[in-house]
Protein backbone atom coordinates (compact mmCIF):
# COMPACT_ATOMS: atom_id res chain seq x y z
CA UNK A 1 0.00 0.00 0.00
CA UNK A 2 1.46 3.44 -0.55
CA UNK A 3 1.58 6.94 1.20
CA UNK A 4 -2.50 7.98 2.08
CA UNK A 5 -3.70 4.83 0.76
CA UNK A 6 -4.30 3.54 4.42
CA UNK A 7 -7.81 4.44 6.60
CA UNK A 8 -6.30 7.68 8.88
CA UNK A 9 -7.70 5.30 11.93
CA UNK A 10 -5.15 2.56 11.14
CA UNK A 11 -1.96 4.57 10.52
CA UNK A 12 0.85 3.97 12.68
CA UNK A 13 4.41 5.28 13.19
CA UNK A 14 5.57 3.37 10.32
CA UNK A 15 3.34 5.22 7.93
CA UNK A 16 4.96 8.27 6.64
CA UNK A 17 2.61 10.76 7.00
CA UNK A 18 2.96 10.43 10.85
CA UNK A 19 6.43 10.07 11.06
CA UNK A 20 7.09 13.30 9.72
CA UNK A 21 4.25 14.93 12.17
CA UNK A 22 6.49 13.48 15.16
CA UNK A 23 9.84 14.11 13.84
CA UNK A 24 8.79 17.72 13.97
CA UNK A 25 9.15 17.50 17.61
CA UNK A 26 12.67 18.62 17.64
CA UNK A 27 13.58 16.92 20.76
CA UNK A 28 12.09 13.56 19.60
CA UNK A 29 14.03 13.87 15.81
CA UNK A 30 17.44 14.25 17.83
CA UNK A 31 16.70 11.93 19.99
CA UNK A 32 16.07 9.40 17.31
CA UNK A 33 19.24 10.53 15.45
CA UNK A 34 21.27 10.37 18.73
CA UNK A 35 20.22 7.13 19.40
CA UNK A 36 19.81 5.04 15.81
CA UNK A 37 23.39 6.94 14.91
CA UNK A 38 25.38 6.97 18.33
CA UNK A 39 26.28 10.25 17.69
CA UNK A 40 25.98 13.53 19.95
CA UNK A 41 23.45 16.16 18.28
CA UNK A 42 23.37 19.73 20.43
CA UNK A 43 20.48 21.23 18.10
CA UNK A 44 19.07 21.53 15.04
CA UNK A 45 19.48 24.35 12.80
CA UNK A 46 16.33 23.55 10.80
CA UNK A 47 13.78 21.27 10.53
CA UNK A 48 12.00 20.39 7.37
CA UNK A 49 9.33 17.35 6.52
CA UNK A 50 8.74 15.76 3.06
CA UNK A 51 11.37 18.25 1.97
CA UNK A 52 11.41 18.49 -1.95
CA UNK A 53 14.86 18.89 -3.64
CA UNK A 54 14.98 19.63 -7.05
CA UNK A 55 18.49 20.94 -8.43
CA UNK A 56 17.74 21.27 -11.67
CA UNK A 57 14.89 21.64 -13.75
CA UNK A 58 15.40 18.41 -15.96
CA UNK A 59 16.67 16.12 -13.10
CA UNK A 60 14.91 14.35 -11.79
CA UNK A 61 13.66 15.71 -7.76
CA UNK A 62 13.18 13.83 -4.28
CA UNK A 63 10.73 14.04 -1.59
CA UNK A 64 12.88 13.49 1.51
CA UNK A 65 11.04 12.00 4.72
CA UNK A 66 13.02 14.38 7.75
CA UNK A 67 15.57 16.42 6.54
CA UNK A 68 17.72 18.06 9.38
CA UNK A 69 20.82 19.88 10.09
CA UNK A 70 22.98 20.96 13.05
CA UNK A 71 25.99 23.39 12.32
CA UNK A 72 28.22 20.80 10.67
CA UNK A 73 26.30 17.77 9.63
CA UNK A 74 22.97 17.38 7.33
CA UNK A 75 20.50 13.98 8.21
CA UNK A 76 17.90 12.42 6.02
CA UNK A 77 15.83 10.09 7.94
CA UNK A 78 13.30 7.91 5.70
CA UNK A 79 10.61 5.75 6.82
CA UNK A 80 10.64 2.54 4.35
CA UNK A 81 7.95 0.13 4.76
CA UNK A 82 8.65 -1.93 1.49
CA UNK A 83 10.65 -1.40 -1.80
CA UNK A 84 14.05 -2.46 -0.93
CA UNK A 85 15.04 -3.51 -4.43
CA UNK A 86 16.83 0.03 -5.54
CA UNK A 87 17.39 1.09 -1.85
CA UNK A 88 20.89 1.89 -1.94
CA UNK A 89 20.93 3.35 -4.99
CA UNK A 90 17.99 5.40 -3.91
CA UNK A 91 20.65 6.11 -1.00
CA UNK A 92 23.16 7.22 -3.01
CA UNK A 93 20.65 10.03 -5.15
CA UNK A 94 19.73 11.28 -1.63
CA UNK A 95 23.19 11.85 -0.96
CA UNK A 96 24.16 13.11 -4.48
CA UNK A 97 21.58 15.55 -4.11
CA UNK A 98 21.89 16.74 -0.91
CA UNK A 99 25.52 18.05 -1.73
CA UNK A 100 24.33 19.68 -4.68
CA UNK A 101 21.36 21.59 -3.04
CA UNK A 102 23.65 22.08 -0.28
CA UNK A 103 27.07 23.21 -1.17
CA UNK A 104 27.40 26.92 -2.34
CA UNK A 105 29.14 27.87 -5.67
CA UNK A 106 32.48 29.11 -3.92
CA UNK A 107 32.14 25.82 -1.32
CA UNK A 108 35.73 24.05 -0.74
CA UNK A 109 35.56 20.42 -1.53
CA UNK A 110 37.08 20.07 1.83
CA UNK A 111 34.20 22.08 3.38
CA UNK A 112 31.46 19.56 2.30
CA UNK A 113 29.34 18.82 5.12
CA UNK A 114 29.11 14.99 6.30
CA UNK A 115 26.28 13.54 5.73
CA UNK A 116 23.77 10.64 7.16
CA UNK A 117 21.45 9.02 5.08
CA UNK A 118 19.49 7.06 7.49
CA UNK A 119 16.74 4.40 6.30
CA UNK A 120 14.42 2.85 9.05
CA UNK A 121 12.83 -0.04 7.45
CA UNK A 122 10.50 -2.00 8.64
CA UNK A 123 11.40 -4.97 7.45
CA UNK A 124 14.92 -6.62 6.57
CA UNK A 125 16.30 -4.74 3.39
CA UNK A 126 19.03 -7.20 2.73
CA UNK A 127 18.09 -10.15 4.39
CA UNK A 128 20.91 -10.87 6.61
CA UNK A 129 18.57 -11.06 9.98
CA UNK A 130 20.73 -8.04 11.62
CA UNK A 131 19.20 -4.89 12.78
CA UNK A 132 21.63 -2.72 11.65
CA UNK A 133 23.51 -2.69 8.22
CA UNK A 134 26.10 0.26 8.12
CA UNK A 135 28.03 1.03 4.51
CA UNK A 136 31.77 2.00 4.71
CA UNK A 137 33.98 2.77 2.17
CA UNK A 138 37.46 1.63 1.77
CA UNK A 139 40.18 1.11 -1.00
CA UNK A 140 39.63 -2.62 -2.21
CA UNK A 141 43.92 -2.73 -2.66
CA UNK A 142 44.80 -1.49 0.97
CA UNK A 143 43.15 -1.13 4.64
CA UNK A 144 46.14 0.96 5.57
CA UNK A 145 44.91 3.85 4.12
CA UNK A 146 41.27 5.48 5.37
CA UNK A 147 38.71 6.53 2.72
CA UNK A 148 36.55 9.20 3.99
CA UNK A 149 34.51 10.88 1.99
CA UNK A 150 31.90 12.19 5.03
CA UNK A 151 29.01 10.03 3.66
CA UNK A 152 27.44 7.80 6.25
CA UNK A 153 24.24 5.22 4.87
CA UNK A 154 22.80 3.11 8.10
CA UNK A 155 20.33 1.37 7.67
CA UNK A 156 18.04 -0.08 10.46
CA UNK A 157 16.04 -4.08 10.03
CA UNK A 158 13.41 -3.49 12.54
CA UNK A 159 12.14 -6.88 12.15
CA UNK A 160 14.94 -8.07 13.83
CA UNK A 161 14.76 -5.83 17.28
CA UNK A 162 14.98 -8.58 19.39
CA UNK A 163 18.39 -9.17 17.93
CA UNK A 164 19.72 -5.50 19.12
CA UNK A 165 21.86 -5.17 22.48
CA UNK A 166 21.40 -1.50 22.93
CA UNK A 167 18.06 -1.21 24.99
CA UNK A 168 17.20 2.25 23.37
CA UNK A 169 17.62 1.16 19.81
CA UNK A 170 16.03 -2.17 20.40
CA UNK A 171 13.12 0.05 22.15
CA UNK A 172 12.63 2.16 18.92
CA UNK A 173 12.77 -0.59 16.37
CA UNK A 174 10.38 -2.48 18.69
CA UNK A 175 8.10 0.16 18.78
CA UNK A 176 8.36 1.22 14.85
CA UNK A 177 7.63 -2.64 13.96
CA UNK A 178 4.28 -2.43 15.26
CA UNK A 179 4.41 -3.21 18.63
CA UNK A 180 4.21 -1.83 22.74
CA UNK A 181 6.73 0.51 23.34
CA UNK A 182 8.59 -0.66 26.31
CA UNK A 183 11.57 2.71 26.32
CA UNK A 184 11.77 6.08 27.28
CA UNK A 185 12.31 7.18 23.51
CA UNK A 186 9.71 4.75 21.79
CA UNK A 187 7.11 6.27 24.98
CA UNK A 188 7.77 9.77 23.55
CA UNK A 189 7.43 8.71 20.04
CA UNK A 190 4.33 6.80 20.49
CA UNK A 191 2.81 10.04 22.48
CA UNK A 192 3.61 12.03 19.88
CA UNK A 193 2.03 9.91 17.37
CA UNK A 194 -1.18 9.10 19.74
CA UNK A 195 -1.20 13.17 19.82
CA UNK A 196 -0.61 13.71 15.91
CA UNK A 197 -3.53 11.34 15.16
CA UNK A 198 -5.93 13.09 18.08
CA UNK A 199 -5.59 16.56 15.86
CA UNK A 200 -8.45 16.90 13.01
CA UNK A 201 -6.97 19.48 11.06
CA UNK A 202 -3.99 16.24 10.53
CA UNK A 203 -6.50 14.22 9.58
CA UNK A 204 -7.99 16.89 7.64
CA UNK A 205 -5.04 17.12 5.74
CA UNK A 206 -4.23 13.79 5.27
CA UNK A 207 -7.69 13.03 3.40
CA UNK A 208 -6.78 15.85 1.24
CA UNK A 209 -3.82 14.12 -0.07
CA UNK A 210 -5.93 10.60 0.16
CA UNK A 211 -8.28 12.56 -2.18
CA UNK A 212 -5.76 14.01 -4.74
CA UNK A 213 -4.16 10.24 -4.68
CA UNK A 214 -7.72 8.66 -5.38
CA UNK A 215 -8.04 11.14 -8.00
CA UNK A 216 -4.67 10.59 -10.03
CA UNK A 217 -5.60 6.67 -9.55
CA UNK A 218 -8.97 7.50 -11.27
CA UNK A 219 -8.09 9.95 -13.93
CA UNK A 220 -5.17 7.24 -14.51
CA UNK A 221 -7.65 4.43 -15.49
CA UNK A 222 -9.63 6.43 -17.43
CA UNK A 223 -6.84 7.67 -19.98
CA UNK A 224 -5.93 3.97 -19.84
CA UNK A 225 -9.28 2.93 -20.99
CA UNK A 226 -9.39 5.80 -23.35
CA UNK A 227 -5.89 4.50 -24.67
CA UNK A 228 -7.46 0.90 -24.49
CA UNK A 229 -10.19 1.66 -27.05
CA UNK A 230 -8.05 3.76 -29.03
CA UNK A 231 -5.81 0.51 -29.47
CA UNK A 232 -8.76 -1.69 -30.10
CA UNK A 233 -10.12 0.73 -33.01
CA UNK A 234 -6.38 1.23 -34.15
CA UNK A 235 -6.04 -2.62 -34.34
CA UNK A 236 -9.57 -3.20 -35.68
CA UNK A 237 -8.89 -1.16 -38.68
CA UNK A 238 -5.43 -2.47 -39.03
CA UNK A 239 -6.82 -6.25 -39.15
CA UNK A 240 -9.63 -4.77 -41.86
CA UNK A 241 -7.30 -2.80 -43.84
CA UNK A 242 -5.40 -6.15 -44.04
CA UNK A 243 -8.04 -8.30 -44.87
CA UNK A 244 -8.70 -6.11 -47.43
CA UNK A 245 -4.92 -6.68 -48.46
CA UNK A 246 -6.05 -10.66 -48.93
CA UNK A 247 -8.88 -10.50 -50.70
CA UNK A 248 -7.88 -8.10 -53.68
CA UNK A 249 -4.72 -10.77 -53.79
CA UNK A 250 -7.52 -13.62 -53.96
CA UNK A 251 -8.84 -11.74 -57.10
CA UNK A 252 -5.97 -10.72 -58.72
CA UNK A 253 -4.66 -14.72 -58.38
CA UNK A 254 -8.01 -15.82 -59.62
CA UNK A 255 -7.51 -13.42 -62.79
CA UNK A 256 -4.26 -15.50 -63.59
CA UNK A 257 -2.30 -12.34 -63.00
CA UNK A 258 1.59 -12.25 -62.06
CA UNK A 259 3.06 -13.34 -58.21
CA UNK A 260 4.78 -9.10 -58.97
CA UNK A 261 1.54 -8.09 -60.13
CA UNK A 262 -0.47 -9.59 -57.38
CA UNK A 263 2.14 -8.10 -55.05
CA UNK A 264 1.53 -4.57 -57.07
CA UNK A 265 -2.01 -4.63 -56.87
CA UNK A 266 -2.44 -5.70 -52.88
CA UNK A 267 0.18 -4.64 -51.43
CA UNK A 268 1.35 -7.95 -49.62
CA UNK A 269 4.62 -9.21 -49.77
CA UNK A 270 5.90 -12.27 -52.28
CA UNK A 271 5.77 -14.63 -49.16
CA UNK A 272 2.13 -13.70 -48.13
CA UNK A 273 1.08 -13.88 -52.02
CA UNK A 274 2.77 -17.78 -52.14
CA UNK A 275 1.26 -18.75 -48.93
CA UNK A 276 -2.01 -17.41 -50.69
CA UNK A 277 -1.35 -19.68 -53.69
CA UNK A 278 -0.77 -22.54 -51.50
CA UNK A 279 -3.57 -22.80 -49.73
Amino acid sequence: MGQFSKPWEELTIADNFIFCKVMENERICRGVLETLLGISVEHIDYLKTENPIENFYDSRGIRLDVYVKDSERIFNIEMQTGNYDDMLLRARYYLSSSDVATTKRRTKFKDIRETYILFICKDDPFGEGIPRYTKISRFLETDRISYDDKSRNVFYNCSAWEKESNPEVRGVLKFIYGLKPDSGLALEMDEAASLAKQKSDLEDEYMYFSDILEDEKEEAREIGLAEGRAEGRAEGLETGRYQQKIESAKTAISLGLSEQQVVAISGLSPEEIRKLIVN
